[in-house]
């Protein structure tokens, strides 16, 4: 891509926002959930001293953004990208009041079928660890949660870039749990960890940031149950949205009564005659790969994380 051959900086929003509570000078860090017209600030502004151009990723556009007025040479373009999921809790009494409204009658049926057997078959519990949470079990969860993900996805043959960090995962996130800003949901047969969910907490948003079972229990549709928990816990907890972010799945499809919208936000100079060159062709650039994706070429015909997958185990053999 042509940003990326002229290293033009860059940053992901969603990742920014959810992970680190952080968000670009370009921005005043006033922000609007438009579905709860809840507003709130981001206090941790980086400057990250835009001169000619400058890319923002995943901006959600249920969040409203305004940018910086502090430079009135800046203008962006919003470039359409791919399709989020969500959550919205709001409105719900009770899990029962949301799985009666959201699901099917089939799957309904389905669920309550496989929650059944499950919990007959096994010692299953539940928990949610929030504010607090022991050191060392800390360290092994997180151990379990990096086997049962790296198991996972090599059954899938597909490419997982947070395995590649995971250490600094793990480093980072012990502390965000204790103050409330991430939490981790657990499924256990008995005590071993069966599934496990890593999220962050902004305001009234949950963002779902990665998920995995255990694949032997794979015929009870782990995902399903796992939902059913954070639904109960997010309406006890007067939380109104679960963000499940970007990628397709049935599973997604099946749970969230909200899509949105990704967008690119490609920031230039408007007296610069190079600066809008370069974002008119970027722009152009994203729409064009937005075009391979809603006919189905990127991301069914041609997946690009199966694809690493397969390379990178390919140079890794002696």
């Amino acid at each position: 891509m042509i940003h990326k051959l002229f290293s033009i900086r860059n940053s992901h929003l969603i990742f920014d926002l959810f992970l680190d509570k952080k968000i670009s000078s370009l921005y005043d860090g006033k922000v609007l959930n438009t579905l709860t017209e809840n507003s709130f600030n981001i206090e941790n502004i980086v400057n990250y001293n835009f001169k000619n151009i400058y890319i923002t990723k995943d901006v959600p556009n249920y969040l409203s953004f305004s940018p910086s007025i502090n430079n009135s040479n800046l203008e962006f373009k919003k470039i359409l990208q791919y399709k989020g999921y969500l959550v919205s809790i709001k409105g719900f009494s009770d899990v029962k009041d949301f799985v009666d409204k959201t699901l099917n009658k089939r799957n309904r049926k389905n669920l309550n079928s496989k929650t059944a057997r499950l919990y007959n078959n096994h010692q299953i519990t539940s928990q949610f660890f929030f504010g607090q949470i022991d050191k060392k079990d800390y360290e092994i969860l997180f151990g379990d949660f990096y086997r049962l993900l790296k198991t996972r996805f090599k059954k899938k043959k597909t490419y997982n870039r947070y395995l590649l960090n995971w250490n600094g995962l793990q480093a980072s996130t012990f502390q965000k749990i204790l103050d409330k800003k991430a939490s981790l949901h657990v499924l256990y047969d008995n005590l071993k960890p069966i599934a496990i969910t890593l999220n962050f907490h902004l305001d009234d948003i949950v963002f779902s940031h990665i998920q995995t079972y255990d694949l032997s229990y794979s015929q009870y549709n782990m995902g399903d149950i796992s939902m059913v928990n954070h639904i109960e816990w997010l309406i006890h907890n007067n939380i109104s949205v679960f963000d499940l972010s970007m990628g397709h799945t049935y599973y997604k499809e099946k749970w969230c009564n909200h899509h949105y919208h990704f967008f690119y936000h490609v920031f230039y100079n408007k007296k610069s005659i190079r600066s809008r060159l370069f974002a008119k062709i970027i722009s152009q650039e994203l729409k064009f790969l937005q075009f391979l994706r809603d006919k189905n070429i990127i991301g069914k015909l041609f997946m690009f994380d199966k694809f690493l997958y397969t390379y990178k185990n390919k140079i890794a053999r002696p």
